[in-house]
């Protein structure tokens, strides 16, 4: 059965040191993520850190669900926060979101792609790498497309666009294409994907 891991409240330290383990491994990436560092970085001893958590793995699965359920929150204000109301500026509004870190290296992009390397490795963590992508895709759908849309064509304009942004968050900075060219197209496809469905 798969284990998938969940954020739960957390003390001030424990808060402190998944706070500290985050910006190492956007830093200096999960080789160097040891627990005298991020010890060293919460400004505490080594075993005060191990009694919150008794390895590394520990740090890294609590600091996984954190991380994950911060971006699925920041996602879902943003959306609440959006003044788009067709299904195309809905639809264009997380296209824009979801190309945004592509022009960047950004933090998100850096902690996701020491997530990966780490989901590589641990399975507890790429199970929560996949049930946080689980969660954006079904928020990304709920958000941007009607109701009437079926559900097979709903998973297939979440599989376009969740790959999509993952991909061209790694390599924009190498494409020639503008981005709001690069949003009016991908926008264009998800509702030709839409308007084939509702016709």
């Amino acid at each position: 059965m798969d284990q998938i891991i969940t954020a739960r409240n957390r003390s001030a330290k424990e808060a402190q040191i998944l706070e500290c383990a985050l910006k190492l491994l956007i830093e200096i990436g999960d080789a160097g993520l040891t627990m005298r560092r991020i010890a060293d970085c919460a400004g505490m001893r080594l075993s005060n850190v191990q009694y919150y958590f008794k390895s590394r793995d520990d740090v890294l699965i609590a600091m996984v669900a954190q991380y994950f359920d911060e971006c699925a929150k920041s996602l879902q204000k943003m959306t609440e926060e959006s003044i788009a109301e067709s299904e195309r500026e809905r639809v264009r509004f997380l296209v824009t979101a979801g190309l945004s870190h592509g022009q960047q290296i950004s933090d998100m992009c850096r902690a996701f792609r020491e997530i990966w390397a780490i989901s590589s490795r641990n399975e507890i963590v790429d199970n929560s790498l996949m049930d946080y992508y689980r969660r954006f895709a079904d928020l990304m759908a709920e958000y941007a497309l009607s109701d009437e849309l079926d559900t097979a064509d709903r998973e297939k304009v979440k599989a376009l666009l969740v790959p999509y942004f993952e991909g061209y968050s790694v390599t924009a900075r190498s494409l020639a294409v503008e981005n709001n060219v690069v949003e009016d197209m991908i926008t264009d496809i998800v509702l030709s994907l839409v308007k084939d469905d509702m016709s």
